[in-house]
């Protein structure tokens, strides 16, 4: 029995700093099943790793698969936008494996379990754009999903097709202050309203300044900024 790949791999980085630090890198994202990580992708933060030590940040090469059930987006993902020709090819010859991995893997999340129902959700067609028929065109003989060339590509695809109050907000909260109380104080805020709101919490810790920002759907997004609005009502 085939084994199928996994989720994610947490791999290990050297920053030219000297500082060596483990992210998590993922292979396939499903955000239906983990709705973050649509928004680590809006962010930016999606297999992004990121240093502690100077906040430098550098993108993973690693291709993976991108399956939103709801809105009937289903995408391989090579980060490379410019890609030669020839490894395009030779990476399409491989597609058709992944992708009978993928829907078997969809359709068993989406299986009633043994001790009760789940509930099933229902794909969306989505709607076609000019990106489509250009691939189509270009890659006559790609197995049936979108094959997506470079992050930006895929992360103005996904955009458009949210609803306004799906879409990225976000809320940026910083202290100059050097002390760690402060900046724990800060922090300790900022994760509070993150989880009353299922929110992501992204932090940069640098010498002269202490950043954490807030991120998730606008919606959620306006309800953080109401409280803060209460806890600093000047």
């Amino acid at each position: 029995m085939s084994q199928s790949m996994p989720r994610f791999t947490v791999r290990t980085f050297q920053c030219p700093c000297g500082e060596s630090f483990d992210t998590t890198i993922y292979s396939t994202v499903n955000v239906t099943m983990e709705p973050e990580l649509l928004y680590r992708l809006l962010a930016g933060t999606l297999n992004v790793a990121t240093c502690a030590n100077c906040g430098r940040k550098v993108a993973s090469a690693q291709p993976f698969i991108y399956h939103d059930m709801a809105r009937g987006l289903f995408a391989y993902v090579h980060p490379d936008a410019d890609l030669p020709d020839d490894e395009r090819d030779e990476l399409l010859e491989h597609l058709r494996t992944v992708y009978d991995q993928a829907v078997a893997e969809s359709e068993r999340l989406t299986q009633p379990s043994t001790g009760g129902k789940r509930g099933i959700v229902e794909p969306r067609i989505r709607r076609s754009t000019p990106h489509d028929d250009a691939l189509k065109r270009i890659y006559p003989d790609a197995p049936p999903m979108q094959v997506i060339f470079g992050i930006e590509d895929l992360t103005a695809l996904v955009e458009s097709l949210l609803e306004p109050e799906e879409k990225l907000g976000r809320v940026v909260l910083s202290t100059r202050a050097s002390g760690q109380q402060e900046r724990h104080r800060l922090l300790s805020v900022a994760t509070r309203l993150a989880e009353q709101a299922h929110c992501l919490v992204e932090v940069e810790d640098l010498p002269d300044e202490y950043t954490v920002v807030i991120y998730g759907p606008r919606a959620r997004v306006r309800q953080i900024n109401a409280a803060l609005k209460l806890l600093n009502p000047r």
